[in-house]
């Protein structure tokens, strides 16, 4: 009997433990996306600036990848969810940094294409984000990338090719933060 409560406890425990935490953000091991759909933690990074700890942001997928390539070509959906640690980050950093990562990342006649979507996509970062905001960006297949802060939706906006743009902010060749990208990838 005694073994049997152990192990109750035990699996319980092991079963509601978040997969991480992070600079103080716990990260659940497995989410459900704004469609009900099972999306599992990929890996999470600290996004820094100048030592000073900014964000932690987590990446969920169907199924566990390191490859940045795969990742992009894939339909399905996909999470990235960035809790924010730093008492404030103005909305000028927040639009300075979003515009850095869109133009390091894609070429101008890839920028052209999108620019109407990014600017609708800068229009939702109108306030600063401060200590324990969080944002998600959920890629449902088929109607575009949800964008949410602290879970009230902002908008959708529609695309595979702004769905990729976005996701190479971390994951692309210039990613906002190399350790960032390493930790997302879960490597």
């Amino acid at each position: 009997m005694k073994r049997f409560v152990f192990a109750s406890w035990l699996y319980l425990f092991c079963t509601l433990a978040p997969a991480a935490e992070l600079s103080g953000v716990f990260v659940a091991d497995e989410i459900k996306n704004a469609d009900g759909q099972s999306l599992v933690l990929n890996g999470v990074g600290l996004r820094e600036k100048l030592w000073v700890d900014v964000y932690v942001g987590s990446l969920y997928l169907p199924s566990k990848s390191g490859d940045v390539a795969e990742i992009l070509s894939k339909p399905g959906p996909w999470r990235v969810q960035l809790d924010f640690v730093y008492k404030e980050v103005s909305q000028e950093k927040l639009l300075k940094s979003w515009r850095e990562g869109f133009e390091k990342n894609q070429d101008s006649e890839t920028l052209q294409q999108l620019q109407s979507r990014i600017d609708e996509f800068y229009a939702y970062f109108d306030t600063p984000a401060v200590k324990k905001d969080q944002y998600v960006f959920d890629y449902l297949p088929a109607q575009g990338t949800r964008i949410s802060k602290n879970q009230q939706p902002l908008g959708m906006i529609p695309g595979e090719d702004f769905k990729n743009a976005l996701l190479e902010i971390w994951l692309g060749n210039y990613p906002a933060d190399k350790k960032l990208k390493k930790g997302m990838l879960g490597l």
